[in-house]
């Protein structure tokens, strides 16, 4: 990347930051008096926000543990890119859904006296687990001299454990609430752990492809493995999707149907089809598939996928608040904050472009000073 291109890159990158800082301002002086969520539907844009970026940590911490656990050689170049993405994203998880808490300054509450029937206390120590985790592994990788491949090996079946136990409990944080059937899946766990596992997959592709941080990680054969597993994992994920829309919406009736039906043709069904299906799923495999060793082709691919995955998680989150709870609930009080229908504020955008550019900046940074190069990082006995 030439000077020029850095340039344009750092500009972009401190206009959104800039933006987000202003919504940050306005949020910790305002409170939530600047969102459009309320409470009918007090889960907005923040809340798929989080879902976003912990499955993208999850997923590229997979690819980590999965590495170590089975010691694929021809992989092992992209363990340190996984394990810095994972750590970037984990963060801009927990820092977006921090505002969206009421009281925001007592997050500290759910550590120091945590309620372990309520799935999000859960949620929220394996979060940090998970970081923890991350980060530990992450300054073992890059500490001078070498590290005995059978201590990689427990790492990885431990954190493989560890990442698998998190996204399922972030997919059963939705699972199992009972009182929305849109929600109540057996199929959601699994979809949490599949679209981690896509997004995350998918950034360090697009990472490892287009800013390759040593020359072990400018490899044509390394992409085409990273391409080839994003390519699966789409169709994985169409598949599931497709399960899910098929069987609920056969007889066309019931609550889930319209529900689905609302995703699929309602006034956001361009959330669905242009930045899920056309642009998250059906150009990065054209571009995946026609030249997956190729850097650009490969980058773009990965990065359209990880970027428009986005779609997936809205989707997930707000429908499954817009159904009345009982009839005409709707049309028995009248306030601002009583209203089914929702799109995120201009503040709110602002918050999750302020997470984004600080995932952004701790990536960066970690390119930048931490030491990149895998050689010799190993030591192999009787191999």
């Amino acid at each position: 990347m030439n000077k020029a291109q850095k340039t344009i890159l750092f500009i972009i990158w401190l206009a959104v930051m800039i933006w987000g800082l202003t919504g940050v301002f306005r949020r910790l002086v305002h409170g939530e008096l600047l969102v459009n969520y309320g409470s009918y539907v007090p889960w907005g844009l923040w809340v798929a926000a989080k879902t976003y970026f912990v499955g993208i940590s999850v997923g590229a911490s997979i690819l980590a543990w999965v590495v170590y656990a089975f010691d694929i050689k021809q992989l092992r170049p992209v363990v340190r890119p996984a394990l810095l993405v994972s750590a970037a994203t984990m963060a801009a998880g927990l820092i977006v859904i921090s505002f969206d808490l009421g009281h925001m300054w007592r997050t500290y509450e759910v550590f120091t006296r945590p309620n372990f029937s309520s799935m999000l206390a859960i949620a929220t120590w394996l979060s940090m687990a998970h970081l923890i985790y991350v980060i530990a592994a992450l300054t073992i990788e890059l500490k001078p001299g070498r590290t005995h491949s059978s201590t990689l090996r427990i790492m990885g079946w431990f954190g493989l454990f560890l990442a698998v136990t998190f996204s399922g409990g972030n997919g059963a944080e939705f699972a199992a609430m009972i009182s929305s059937p849109y929600w109540h899946s057996s199929l959601g766990p699994i979809m949490s752990i599949g679209g981690a596992l896509l997004s995350g997959v998918a950034l360090v592709l697009a990472s490892v492809a287009l800013f390759p941080f040593s020359p072990e990680q400018d490899n044509p054969q390394l992409l085409k493995i990273l391409s080839r597993t994003v390519v699966g994992l789409i169709f994985f994920i169409l598949l599931l999707e497709w399960s899910e829309f098929s069987i609920s919406m056969w007889y066309a009736r019931g609550e889930d149907y319209n529900l689905l039906y609302s995703i699929l043709f309602g006034p956001y069904a361009y959330v669905f089809w242009f930045f899920h299906i056309i642009s998250g799923s059906i150009i990065p495999l054209i571009l995946l598939l026609w030249k997956p060793a190729q850097r650009l082709s490969a980058g773009f691919g990965g990065a359209m996928v990880a970027v428009f995955y986005f779609a997936v998680r809205l989707n997930h989150v707000i429908p499954g608040q817009v159904t009345p709870a009982m009839k005409g609930l709707q049309q028995a009080y009248t306030d601002k904050w009583l209203t089914f229908a929702y799109f995120p504020s201009s503040n709110e955008w602002a918050v999750f472009g302020f997470s984004v550019a600080l995932s952004v900046a701790i990536f960066y940074l970690g390119i930048r000073y931490l030491p990149f190069s895998t050689t010799n990082s190993i030591e192999e006995r009787g191999e």
